[in-house]
């Protein structure tokens, strides 16, 4: 592809571009760049692109795409938004990947790796060839590509997409995120399908009300496809729902639901060892490998995203035993010595959801409870509340402190914590660690949430390696070692 061509793609031909070199790559990472590629200038959250435009030049960049003139060498592209931009080349560049494959996307504030997870599996034990870009990683064919975010940058993104286009993939499952949707991540993707899990507190830090974040999900359903096969999927249980369908009004509708009692195409009703699947004329009770009525929510979205695919429903509900949740999701650490569970939720609807699945019993229940530094402090206090509502024993803790005080972030959640409640605290989240396998070693049910998956902690500017399962396994081995022998 010319400069030229790019430039009138964009619909800011230049007349005065005298040079008209070949384009190589896209970049928007001038330290990456090299021969040929063009470099698009990024404003950031902490360092803008525009500044590293002449280094970028330097390593070799033939064009230069700014929201503003910039006095370079090579010719510059000047666009509104080159966020959205980006997309745009990049699809563009790749020979638009999106268009090649069916794309469905997940979006909401819980259960959207959960559900993206699910989907993805249902397409490959049905013999679809799948990828999935998720919250941890992109999967393809058996390779596994790290990625920095819950949905890369649009450069990122579409080169991946078009590395699984060429490996023969056919459904690509894109896990999607507020931020990703607002700061042009998706731009140009086509959807085939769409769901949506639900909408509760986060990131108020970052959108100024609920119903500005509400918004920001709805753009993902904007960007599916109007065609016979397009379909947007939507929990009939959360009133959010309506939102995403006024984004996408021409488009087939799937609403899902957990509750007999509650009208939807899809019913998925969870009984401890099985689902009954419930969608039309179609009815089957089939095992799950998994716990929890909001796992059965994450799988009703699930076949119905499946369900706008070329598969019978028959085929897609006799893969659901074979279905696991993706690691840190209500994981039980791999050991008979105690029971303990690793889990994602960091947000008070996730918490409640995953502590009222686990106290099914008189069993106690011990909670490893804390929160990230520099995110929305608002959740917080209620996170403390539904802690302490659901255990009497409460392991205070911090994760990814970042540049925040930790005895800050403590205090928020303590405050929160029902007086009739214990309670022990502690800033360092691998003391917390340790403290917990203790309890579970006394025959209590122990939860570890916040992290989940995720085996980086974000200490100042700093990312250190931290494996919550490593440190809790080597302290249940060298409390054993400690008991005395009977």
């Amino acid at each position: 592809m010319r400069t030229k061509r790019l430039s009138a793609i964009l619909q800011n031909e230049m007349d005065d571009m005298k040079l008209d070199p070949w384009v190589t790559g896209v970049e928007t990472d001038s330290r990456k760049v090299s021969s040929g590629n063009v470099f698009i200038c990024i404003r950031g959250y902490t360092v803008d692109g525009h500044k590293f435009a002449e280094d970028a030049v330097a390593n070799g960049a033939s064009a230069v795409i700014s929201e503003y003139p910039l006095d370079l060498d090579v010719p510059n592209v000047v666009v509104a938004d080159t966020k959205q931009t980006a997309g745009e080349v990049a699809s563009t560049f790749y020979d638009h990947p999106s268009h090649r494959m069916r794309i469905y996307g997940v979006t909401g504030t819980n259960g959207k790796t959960t559900t993206a997870t699910l989907t993805y599996d249902l397409l490959r034990l049905s013999g679809q060839r799948a990828g999935i870009v998720s919250t941890i990683g992109a999967r393809f064919h058996n390779q596994t590509i790290e990625t920095a975010n819950t949905t890369p940058e649009a450069v990122v993104l579409h080169r991946i997409l078009a590395d699984m286009v060429d490996a023969g993939v056919t459904d690509c499952v894109l896990e999607v995120s507020s931020h990703a949707l607002m700061e042009g991540r998706v731009a140009g993707i086509h959807f085939h399908a769409a769901a949506f899990t639900n909408l509760t507190h986060d990131h108020l830090d970052y959108h100024r009300s609920m119903d500005e974040y509400a918004r920001a999900k709805a753009r993902l359903f904007e960007q599916v496809e109007v065609t016979n096969g397009d379909a947007i999927v939507l929990n009939a249980e959360d009133k959010a729902s309506r939102v995403m369908s006024e984004f996408a009004p021409t488009r087939q509708t799937i609403m899902y639901s957990t509750s007999e009692q509650i009208e939807a195409d899809i019913q998925v009703i969870w009984r401890e060892d099985t689902v009954l699947v419930h969608m039309k004329e179609f009815k089957l009770e089939v095992p799950v490998r998994f716990m929890g009525a909001f796992n059965a929510s994450n799988l009703a979205a699930a076949i119905g995203l499946v369900s706008t695919s070329d598969m019978a429903l028959r085929t897609i509900v006799s893969n659901v035993p074979g279905l696991t949740l993706p690691k840190g999701r209500l994981e039980r650490l791999d050991t008979e010595d105690a029971e303990i569970f690793i889990d994602y939720a960091h947000t008070p609807d996730g918490l409640e959801k995953c502590l009222s699945t686990l106290q099914q019993d008189d069993r106690s229940l011990v909670v490893v409870l804390s929160a990230a530094g520099d995110r929305d402090p608002t959740k917080r206090q209620d996170m403390g509340r539904i802690a302490s509502q659901y255990s009497n024993d409460v392991i205070v803790t911090v994760h990814d402190v970042r540049m925040e005080d930790p005895k800050q972030i403590i205090g928020d959640l303590v405050k929160g914590i029902q007086p009739n409640v214990k309670y022990v605290t502690f800033e360092a989240r691998e003391d917390a660690l340790r403290h917990a396998a203790m309890q579970a070693l006394k025959g209590k049910r122990v939860v570890v949430v916040g992290k989940g998956h995720d085996h980086i902690e974000r200490i100042g500017r700093h990312s250190i390696p931290f494996n919550e399962s490593d440190i809790l396994l080597e302290e249940l081995k060298k409390q054993k070692g400690q008991e005395p022998a009977v």
